[in-house]
């Protein structure tokens, strides 16, 4: 059995990772632990803000999107029978030392890549969403909110100790998508066929995909691999965070921030 994390804020109920989660657990078994953040917003309510009750009818809305947040969580595992354990937490909360301990004790962080924080920043990734990322001890999967069940793997590979840590992490989380056609890709524009360890890279992945395939992308991925992406059905994404300490500025070039914004794909990251 499993232990995920299930992460949301205030109103922004991610029905998208929920479905996600309900397919790994149609493989095995999964305990699931909600943790239920208040709205992120770019500042807080002010009572001298608003005119007399209209504070107060703000603050109501906001707890009672909250609360309703938690009990579809809860109904949803019962209907489902998921094991699960739902945790409120207040804004405090949210640091470098709750998630990197949180996360140490969990399997999978699985996160909504359009509503998380998204009433502070809806252009993803944003601040809370690369904190998590950076933070993160455990693999962190991104989902669109609508999706359908993975028919591609595309694995990004640099030859990195990243990359082949995230490939092997995936392997052991997903044993269930080995049967599907996967292409482990490095992209770089020069004209050179070259690819690090190569031979190695090959000899790992087939063994761990019935129909496995590397290839090169000789072009910048910035512009063209949500496009060249856009070919595979419902892919999944697996890539390395690309050094920890600066992730946040890294994968803002990336193409997996790209693939997070345009929703294009899951992303699988670890690191």
């Amino acid at each position: 059995m499993k232990k995920i994390l299930f992460v949301c804020d205030g109103e922004n109920y991610s029905y998208g990772s929920f479905e996600f989660i309900k397919l790994i657990h149609l493989h095995e078994p999964v305990y699931v632990k909600g943790l239920f953040f208040p709205t992120m917003k770019k500042a807080s309510l002010s009572y001298d803000s608003y005119a007399p009750g209209v504070y107060d009818e703000l603050l109501e809305s906001r707890q009672e999107a909250e609360r309703k947040g938690i009990e579809q969580f809860i109904n949803q595992c019962k209907t489902h029978n998921i094991q699960c354990l739902e945790v409120k937490k207040d804004a405090a909360s949210w640091n470098k030392d709750f998630w990197e301990k949180e996360t140490r004790y969990a399997d999978l962080m699985v996160i909504s890549q359009e509503l998380l924080g998204a009433n502070l920043n809806s252009l993803q990734p944003n601040t809370h969403m690369l904190e998590l990322l950076r933070w993160a001890d455990c693999p962190v999967l991104t989902v669109p909110e609508t999706a359908l069940p993975p028919e591609h793997i595309i694995g990004a590979t640099d030859g990195s100790a990243e990359s082949m840590h995230a490939l092997t992490q995936f392997c052991k989380m997903f044993p269930q998508y080995s049967a599907l056609p996967a292409k482990f890709v490095y992209v770089k524009n020069e004209h050179n066929k070259k690819i690090p360890d190569r031979r190695l890279l090959k000899e790992y992945v087939s063994l761990h995909f019935k129909e496995a395939e590397i290839l090169k992308l000789h072009w910048d991925h910035q512009k063209l691999f949500t496009t060249w992406l856009g070919c595979y059905k419902n892919a999944l994404v697996v890539t390395g965070a690309f050094g920890r300490s600066a992730l946040s500025n890294l994968l803002q070039k990336s193409f997996a921030a790209q693939v997070i914004r345009e929703q294009a794909a899951r992303v699988f990251i670890a690191h």
